[in-house]
């Protein structure tokens, strides 16, 4: 059985800028990301737990690789411009 948590997915446009957004990304049984959810995931819920629980996993995503959105998913994405 496959699993998921939170990445940062960068979303590279023709005119070369780049905007990151927080995915929930699927994960086969060896652990390769093969999918992630067709919108980049927002903070809700019936109760404010649910917010400091999706908000503590958001954060553990940023310590992560970022990986392209798109065509080149699931590569990291790695910027030239540091």
């Amino acid at each position: 059985m496959g699993t998921w948590n939170h990445r940062v997915l960068a979303e590279v446009y023709p005119n070369g800028e780049v905007e990151f957004q927080i995915y929930e990304v699927y994960y086969d049984v060896d652990g390769t990301p093969n999918g992630y959810t067709a919108n980049p995931v927002t903070v809700g819920g019936s109760e404010m737990k649910d917010l400091e629980w999706t908000l503590k996993y958001m954060k553990k995503c940023l310590k992560k690789p970022i990986l392209f959105a798109g065509d080149r998913f699931p590569q990291e994405y790695k910027n030239e411009n540091k």
